[in-house]
């Protein structure tokens, strides 16, 4: 049986403004090589990101990761290790040293995650999901990976039917931003359900024809 608290469970969200990062420009330090930090290294490496790990021992696990954008420094920690890094993890037990690595990223604003409490950071990192045309992040306001998932997955299942018609209007409007005339128009007018449907019924050349004229279809080369 339920029990109501009287504690308003909102009262604990958080929020979040996100940003999509170019991986292959991503420089990513990690301090701490156990567990906690093999996991979010493999994260950002099969991303694509530069991941360069610093700590005095290392899991067996690190040193079989076959991978040119990894690097290993066996060294204590410096200030001057996270000065060429975009985003610092923080993957360590030592409490006093998080909190000098932590008053070293706000010196230097960069942006940092700590991996023994996300409060303690700036950042954190969101499930994320990809098909061929769509990618997307997802976290929850309380503080529940597992129900992040959980929403992932169901995310998932209604953008895999965008995933098509995502493919199609970009080429068209990627075209379309080339027009002298009737690019927002085009753009506005592909970008809904109802052109969807419409291009489900295999209509959207002829809708197109309908609304913009023969032009439009020579100029987007759509034949």
């Amino acid at each position: 049986m339920s029990t109501n608290t009287g504690e308003n469970i909102r009262t604990k969200e958080i929020e979040y403004t996100y940003l999509a990062l170019m991986s292959h420009k991503l420089r990513v330090g990690i301090i701490g090589g156990g567990k906690a930090g093999f996991i979010k290294a493999k994260n950002f490496i099969e991303k694509g990101c530069y991941v360069e790990i610093l700590s005095k021992t290392f899991l067996n696990e690190f040193i079989n990761i076959e991978c040119d954008n990894i690097v290993l420094n066996k060294r204590p920690y410096n200030k001057n290790f996270i000065e060429d890094k975009h985003i610092i993890i923080l993957a360590l037990d030592d409490k006093k040293l998080r909190e000098e690595i932590s008053s070293n990223c706000e010196e230097l604003f960069k942006i940092f995650i700590d991996c023994s409490n996300f409060k303690e950071g700036m950042a954190v990192i969101p499930v994320q999901r990809e098909i061929s045309n769509i990618s997307f992040a997802l976290n929850t306001k309380v503080g529940n990976p597992k129900g992040a998932v959980l929403a992932a997955e169901a995310a998932m299942e209604t953008l895999k039917g965008y995933d098509d018609f995502i493919e199609y209007t970009g080429l068209i409007r990627n075209k379309a931003k080339n027009l002298d005339y009737n690019k927002k128009e085009i753009i506005d007018f592909i970008s809904t359900e109802d052109f969807k449907f419409i291009w489900k019924k295999n209509k959207s050349e002829l809708a197109l024809k309908l609304f913009f004229g023969k032009y439009i279809i020579e100029k987007l080369d759509m034949r």
